[in-house]
This record gives C-alpha cells, structure tokens and sequence, in this order.
C-alpha cells in the first residue's frame, strides 16, 4: 500500500523537462522506520524509560536533527563518556606496560574493529506508553494517541518541542472532555501533575464538571481521581 500525493504527481518544471512525475511513497517509509527502531542492532541510542527503566531505541542523526533537547541530551552523553574515558586511559596505559614486561613474547598486533558509538539516555518524566508514541512520532511523522496518553503526548510535545503536534494533542485532549473519555484523561493526568500543561488541563476540566454536573454522577470515578476542592491543579 502506498499514498501518492496527486497534485504532485505530475508537476511541471520550467527549468529542465516540461513534465517530471514525483512519487511520494511515505506509507512504506514509516513502516520501514517503524520496524528499525524495534531492533536494538539497528539503532544507535538507547533510552532506559519510567521506573521500570524500559529499553526503547532510537536513530541518532533523525533525534539530534528533529528536536534541540534531543541533540542537546545526546551531546551531554557523548561529553561524559569522552571525560570517563580520559579517566581510565591512563590505568590502561599502566596495566598494558605491566602486561608487556611480565610477557616474554611479544604478541602481533590486534586489529579491533571499529563499532559504532552508542549512547544510553535516562528518561524518568515520563513512562514508556507515551514515550513510546514520542519516538514514533520522531522518526515517523505518525503517531496514534488515545485518551489516558494525551496529556503524557502534551507535555513531550512541549518538552522535545514539537509544535504541531503539542497543538494536535490539545486539540484531541478538549474533544475527550465527555462523560465516556474524560475518566481515562483524567487517569493519564494524575501521572504528570507536576507540569505546567498538565495544570492547565486539569483547570479546564474543573471548569467542564462545574457547567456539567451531570458528568459527575454518570462517571462517579472521577471523584477519585481529581480533588475538586484542592489547589493541586492551580498555577
């Protein structure tokens, strides 16, 4: 399967031929990515997710490219494992010396070969659902959020800054201000309530069960999950 931009199919070039034909195959593409960044080989940096410290795998010239606090968080790594191998390089030299007099045969060289440099990032603000749909997002273009991932998708979004898609989420979170939708969005919020977006969110939801009372009695669980009465939720 593939989508085929039809008003760029054909298009018409004044400078070389009259008519070049542009195919755009971006379906095959996506999955292609999609199955790269499932395989830890294949990838170049690694990210220890949540609590649970989950594994997830990234391509590092599309991280560093796509967003600024990607690049920034990889360039940090690749300073601190330089500065730890400057450390120990002199221990090595020490011990090889020693190695080289207590030996009394001098061994060939040994060509090593040359693997590329993998970088291990630490992510703790958010868990692996969310961060999950981020990476998808990065090196896809596509992403698919559901109503407990929203407000987790807003925060990243905000985070990694990625305009288009922070807009995007804000947008669908509003659309889930209903009685069947409004318990998940709240369930997912109650794990990010020490952002600022989530804050704000929550101030919107407030005010949607203050007009809409009903809501109230049809989904009594959101009791339990939003204090109504705290300033938990106020900038």
């Amino acid at each position: 399967m593939s989508f085929v931009d039809e008003g760029d199919f054909w298009a018409k070039d004044n400078n070389s031929d009259p008519f070049v034909m542009v195919l755009k195959n971006r379906y095959e593409l996506c999955e292609d990515l999609k199955y790269v960044i499932s395989v830890p080989e294949l990838c170049d940096v690694t990210f220890l997710v949540g609590p649970e410290k989950t594994p997830m795998y990234g391509i590092k010239a599309i991280l560093a490219t796509r967003s600024r606090l990607m690049y920034q968080m990889i360039l940090k790594n690749q300073q601190s494992v330089a500065n730890l191998t400057k450390e120990t390089s002199a221990f090595k030299k020490g011990l090889k010396s020693v190695k080289q007099a207590l030996s009394k045969k001098k061994s060939a060289p040994h060509k090593t070969r040359s693997t590329p440099e993998r970088v291990t990032i630490e992510i703790k603000d958010f868990d692996s659902s969310v961060f999950e749909r981020l990476m998808r997002y990065i090196h896809c273009g596509v992403v698919a959020v559901d109503p407990r991932t929203v407000i987790g998708m807003i925060n990243a979004a905000k985070m990694f800054e990625f305009p288009d898609l922070h807009a995007a989420c804000w947008e669908f979170a509003l659309e889930c201000m209903r009685p069947d939708t409004l318990p998940l969005v709240v369930e997912g919020a109650t794990m990010y309530s020490q952002f600022k977006e989530t804050r704000q969110l929550m101030q919107k939801v407030i005010v949607y069960l203050g007009e809409t009372p009903d809501v109230i009695h049809c989904c009594p669980e959101i009791r339990n999950l939003i204090p109504l009465r705290s300033d938990e939720y106020m900038c």
